[in-house]
């Protein structure tokens, strides 16, 4: 493996370090490398990396560059309108999207209704759907658990529990999946099924934040003060330790 990497540019062999899961060694070796090579491949790994250490901020110049420098750059523009969302730029993130040429896809798709979710645009529900027709699921953004957290939002809780409820065996390993169904159910008030729900969301995420503090709500719905409290702890301090 040593070997091959050194047939690598320095560009090629960071981001192969990224595939590899190596982030920091990677970072190290793609900041010397893009001062000597600021191509849009070399500022595009770079950003990649530091969009995956939770560096949105740098992540995201670096990553408007390899767009700008050219569209066709696989993933450039992608993940730059994943930093601008990221950002809370969400209508920057809609024309980066639109200037990637590459044919629509799930993820892109997906990307493109969250984006328009988050501007109040009821053309986010097209968008998901046509992401969820695309899509090998669950994938990541996912286009059937960002639909159901837009339905829920707008009410249509019945809509949401049966696009859940017909999820793929797969989603049953993934904590959004739970805290979603969670959601849904506790707006219809059923209290219950809700704990169930959310209680199956932290035990396979044990600091999701967002998951403990409606499972905190949902046990004051159902007399227990206890848990409550307990939940609403974990809530705080799984907040706390994701800044």
């Amino acid at each position: 493996m040593i070997a091959l990497l050194l047939l690598l540019t320095p560009c090629e062999q960071g981001a192969a370090l990224f595939r590899q899961g190596q982030l920091e060694p990677a970072r190290q070796l793609l900041e010397a490398a893009v001062q000597t090579d600021p191509g849009p491949f070399c500022a595009k790994s770079l950003g990649i990396v530091y969009a995956a250490l939770g560096d949105t901020r740098r992540a995201e110049p670096l990553l408007a560059r390899a767009c700008r420098a050219n569209p066709r750059e696989p993933d450039a523009c992608y993940f730059w309108a994943r930093a601008l969302y990221g950002l809370d730029r969400f209508a920057d993130s809609l024309a980066a999207l639109d200037r990637d040429p590459a044919p629509p896809s799930a993820r892109g798709l997906t990307a493109r209704g969250q984006a328009l979710d988050a501007l109040g645009q009821n053309s986010a529900e097209a968008a998901f759907r046509q992401a969820l027709k695309l899509s090998e699921s669950p994938a990541d953004p996912d286009p059937r658990l960002s639909l159901a957290a837009f339905l829920t939002r707008q009410g249509r809780l019945a809509d949401a529990l049966a696009l859940l409820r017909a999820a793929p065996p797969a989603y049953q390993r993934l904590a959004p999946y739970h805290y979603q169904l969670g959601r849904a159910l506790a707006q219809q008030e059923q209290w219950a099924p809700a704990a169930e729900a959310l209680r199956n969301a932290v035990s396979l995420a044990p600091a999701y934040a967002e998951a403990h503090g409606l499972l905190s709500r949902v046990y004051h719905r159902l007399g227990d003060p206890t848990q409550a409290a307990r939940h609403s702890a974990l809530a705080l301090q799984g907040s706390t330790s994701s800044k």
